[in-house]
């Protein structure tokens, strides 16, 4: 593995894949990405890049263990104590306005420079592409039977924005129902870990001459999180691909950029 060194924070990033841009920490955009560098090296492939630009496993843990031997610093020790009196002001706000108002500050808005297309990027998965303001990198699925998994997911509930898309290849089956298939995608997100309130509803709409399902629901996380989704079902044969963004309920920019990604979705 190698590490990407961002030229902003100082941190770095794991370099998953090729389409790494943004750093983890800060996310901005990093200076000389892969895609800038192949510009310039047309005929060098991504190991060559991870070569000139990354950092070594280990010489990144070499790293990471000197700042920890080094302990907080000044910034560190700013952000800490941040932390604590916005966990005390919390405190308070729940003991004297209960804990409605404290809930409020569980998950976080969208940013408004997020709604910028300018930056945003294309991804390609096996049948459907889009166009996404985060990086998309595979996330480890463990396969089920007579079922080939693969997913890719970009953002955190910490970010305020999760984008993810899931394929699923029934081994078993040469044709699959649209409205089962939806029905079964949705099923799935209202049984996660802490989904409680779940519901949606759902129209069929056309993508270059091929029928899919939209939906728009919302749901409660952990019994204190309201959350809204949009939810873009396809099927081909025996494949079916799931496009889900996720974000806090009640947020004009986060229900916009959903709007942005799903009307950019197109099949392969």
């Amino acid at each position: 593995m190698y590490y990407l060194k961002c030229g902003y924070c100082a941190e770095h990033s794991a370099l998953k894949s090729e389409y790494i841009t943004f750093c983890d920490h800060c996310g901005k955009k990093f200076p000389f990405n892969y895609a800038d560098w192949k510009v310039q090296h047309p005929n060098s492939t991504f190991a060559a890049y991870e070569l000139e630009m990354g950092v070594p496993e280990a010489r990144y843990e070499a790293i990471m263990k000197k700042r920890r031997r080094q302990g907080f610093d000044l910034r560190k020790k700013t952000a800490l104590i941040t932390s604590i009196v916005v966990l005390i002001a919390c405190s308070t706000l729940g003991a004297y306005y209960g804990p409605t108002l404290v809930k409020m500050f569980q998950e976080p808005a969208v940013p408004v420079t997020m709604l910028n297309t300018d930056n945003w990027r294309t991804f390609r998965g096996n049948m459907l592409q889009l166009q996404t303001p985060l990086s998309l990198s595979p996330v480890p699925v463990k396969d089920q039977p007579n079922m080939r998994l693969k997913a890719f997911k970009g953002g955190s509930n910490g970010e305020g924005l999760v984008i993810r898309m899931d394929e699923v290849v029934y081994l078993a089956d040469n044709y699959i129902g649209l409205e089962l298939a939806s029905k079964e995608a949705a099923n799935q997100l209202s049984r996660e870990e802490g989904v409680s309130q779940f519901t949606y509803t759902e129209k069929a709409v056309i993508i270059l001459g091929q029928q899919a399902m939209l939906q728009h629901g919302s749901y409660i996380y952990k019994q204190s999180s309201p959350i809204e989704f949009s939810s873009l079902v396809a099927v081909r044969g025996g494949t079916r691909v799931q496009l889900l963004v996720t974000h806090r309920g009640n947020d004009e920019t986060g229900r916009k950029i959903a709007e942005k990604v799903m009307g950019s979705a197109r099949l392969n």
